[in-house]
């Protein structure tokens, strides 16, 4: 059938946005198409089995299909070394949003890796002084999670985030080419921003070691970061205090040298009050703010100058 769909993000008739198995029975196709398409009984009753594998557990390289068959998904690459806190930085965004935390411009739509989900809900425990983590990602394994985001205007956003072990990120900032770095530079190559996790705990022990650490892969993240943007988290903000004063201001002061379309927040899994902004609102500040950079706002109108009056041949209208 000919036609267009409403929604400019949508692809259809070749597939439907909005996940429906028939792009016909779209409201959104419905209402642009001014004649509504009479699917037979029986063509209708088979198109209803979708031809992708659903398991609802967490996405291999291979499984992406599974979401861009709809539309292209935005990819949030998780980048750190091993136990900075990528792990659980997912398991708090999903419990804040089991909790009825919500973003600011999205409204959750839907995840097909609820399975994966719950996993990484069910070993993130936290009580007052005391929180009880998942364990970290192993050094072979890449996943990926994945939620359905609505806006203020109906349109759906896929969204995909990374979780990959520390230790490929370390490998990787070593030596891009390297065998044990091909899982972080998949991620690399395809992410549409970065999260950078920079543990304070680590800063604390490890010192100028730490820091070292987090430039390399820094570094190695502006190699041909085109503008992408970058958000560096201070994970268990709750003892950035107790981090030497010249190695927080050095390290705050190279990272805004490296980086240009860049901020940084506090975020922490260990409550010290009933809310805590760095636990409660700072995680999903951090998915907001990335949202906001990638997803650019429609441009404005150009304005086009009539200053040609004495341009002959720009005025010429013609016999």
């Amino acid at each position: 059938m000919e036609g267009k769909c409403s929604n400019p993000d949508c692809p259809a008739p070749i597939s439907c946005h909005d996940g429906h198995d028939n792009h016909t029975e779209c409201p959104n196709w419905v209402k642009n198409n001014t004649l509504k398409t009479k699917v037979p009984k029986e063509l209708s009753r088979n198109s209803s089995k979708s031809s992708q594998v659903w398991s609802g557990d967490v996405l291999k390289i291979d499984d992406v299909s599974q979401i861009s068959y709809r539309n292209t998904p935005i990819i949030i690459g998780l980048a750190g070394k091993a136990k900075a806190g990528k792990t659980t930085f997912l398991s708090m965004l999903y419990t804040l949003l089991l909790n009825g935390q919500e973003f600011s411009n999205y409204g959750f739509a839907g995840t097909k890796t609820i399975i994966g989900w719950d996993n990484l809900y069910n070993k993130l425990k936290v009580k007052e002084n005391k929180v009880s983590l998942p364990e970290p990602t192993p050094t072979n394994y890449l996943r990926l999670l994945h939620f359905a985001l609505r806006n203020n205007e109906d349109q759906l956003k896929d969204v995909l985030l990374t979780d990959a072990s520390g230790e490929v990120f370390t490998n990787w900032s070593q030596n891009k080419d390297a065998a044990n770095a091909k899982n972080a530079q998949w991620i690399y190559d395809r992410s549409n921003g970065f999260i950078l996790f920079i543990d304070c705990d680590d800063l604390i022990t490890r010192k100028n070691s730490a820091k070292t650490e987090i430039i390399d892969i820094a570094e190695m993240l502006n190699n041909d970061l085109k503008e992408r943007p970058v958000i560096a988290v201070w994970s268990k903000a709750d003892l950035k205090a107790d981090v030497h004063p010249k190695i927080k201001e050095s390290l705050q002061k190279e990272l805004q040298e490296i980086f240009s379309n860049y901020t940084e927040i506090d975020i922490s899994n260990f409550p010290s009050k009933n809310p805590d902004e760095i636990v409660h609102k700072n995680n999903l500040k951090v998915i907001d703010w990335l949202l906001a950079s990638i997803i650019l706002p429609s441009k404005k109108n150009i304005e086009i100058s009539n200053n040609y009056e004495n341009d002959f041949f720009l005025n010429y209208k013609g016999k």
